[in-house]
């Protein structure tokens, strides 16, 4: 009845790829935003030669700002990638892990690079960047001393002195390990309820090196035990928005934590890729909870013959109920062989895979 748009008749690959093109764009967009803001001046907040918190001396960081990022961002997508690209071999899985890691960290640089410029802390290192002559400058009988009495050798590195909350080393760090570390525990199945120790060290690991980061912050006298505080809770939460963007919860029951919610635009059944005109086919899936059976579960009881909605040897729901009645299709669990693999079935012959 109507004819079909160029971007209907598109292969189903190509119209995936291009749903997610803005979401990359709104991505990088806000980083180089939030990443120019952080740059305002910050509020200058008045302070006094009698308090002893600001007046440590300025030491090199333990963890340079370029080590920050290879730790939070750079190492954990390479992680992702190559687990995704060499493990799994799906292409859904490696757009929903990246998508998921840059929301936690670009998310977290908005509210970081916000809160520092107008919060203004003074860092435990203030005294020292101020560079103030102590000689002509004398603590006023009433009020506080402002920062027209410095005199900084570099005004960078004395504004910089107006951020200390929250540390922003230490949210980054938790927004970017945190996530690696739930992604890690939904790919390794932490929540099988077998036990297996080794997956516990390798999840943690990552939440071991963002909290020995956010403490160097404290030993290096940049941040205040608040702002380490601050900045671990504001990346922790971070990283698990961004995570559940994206994924069950690791240690799902009824969802395979390994699988990504479904794509946007769905596999169509009669496996053509081609838009059908039904708009229905767009919408995202819900999973539904798989009943309980005999064969998939000793303690459930069942009629002999009764069909298994559970993997052999799996505790996760294989399907999901499709958003108009008829018989539910199985979930796609975007593995090597499916349509959303990272290569197609013909590459992979072609390949020798």
């Amino acid at each position: 009845m109507f004819r079909r748009s160029a971007n209907q008749t598109r292969p189903r690959r190509t119209r995936l790829v291009l749903s997610y093109i803005p979401d990359y764009a709104v991505l990088a967009a806000m980083a180089v935003l939030w990443g120019l803001i952080s740059k305002i001046t910050p509020f200058h907040r008045d302070f006094s030669l009698t308090d002893k918190s600001i007046q440590y001396p300025h030491k090199p960081d333990s963890v340079p700002f370029y080590a920050a990022v290879l730790l939070c961002c750079v190492a954990p997508l390479v992680v992702i990638l190559a687990w995704t690209a060499f493990v799994r071999r799906s292409f859904h899985d490696m757009n929903a892990g990246v998508l998921g890691l840059g929301i936690s960290l670009v998310l977290n640089m908005m509210i970081t690079n916000s809160v520092k410029n107008l919060a203004g802390r003074l860092r435990p290192d203030f005294v020292a960047r101020c560079n103030l002559d102590t000689a002509t400058v004398a603590e006023p009988a009433i009020g506080l001393l402002t920062s027209a009495v410095c005199a900084p050798t570099d005004q960078a590195v004395f504004l910089d002195g107006m951020r200390s909350f929250p540390s922003g080393h230490t949210s980054f760090s938790f927004a970017g390990l945190t996530y690696l570390s739930l992604w890690l525990a939904g790919h390794l199945h932490i929540g099988d309820r077998r036990g297996r120790v080794y997956k516990s060290f390798v999840v943690l690991v990552p939440e071991l090196a963002a909290l020995l980061i956010g403490v160097s912050r404290t030993k290096d006298y940049r941040h205040h035990w608040q702002d380490v505080l601050a900045g671990a809770l504001l990346g922790l939460f971070m990283g698990w928005f961004g995570y559940h963007q994206y994924y069950p919860s690791p240690v799902a029951r009824d969802d395979d934590p390994s699988v990504p919610y479904p794509p946007r635009i769905p596999e169509d059944e009669d496996g053509d890729g081609a838009y059908d005109g039904d708009t229905a086919s767009y919408s995202m899936k819900p999973f539904a909870r798989a009943p309980r059976t005999a064969a998939a579960d000793p303690d459930a009881q069942a009629a002999p013959g009764a069909p298994v909605v559970r993997a052999s040897g799996s505790i996760y729901s294989q399907h999901f109920v499709p958003p108009l009645a008829g018989p539910q299709p199985p979930r796609q669990a975007h593995n090597a062989d499916s349509r959303d693999s990272l290569f197609t079935p013909a590459y992979r012959d072609a390949a020798g895979h």
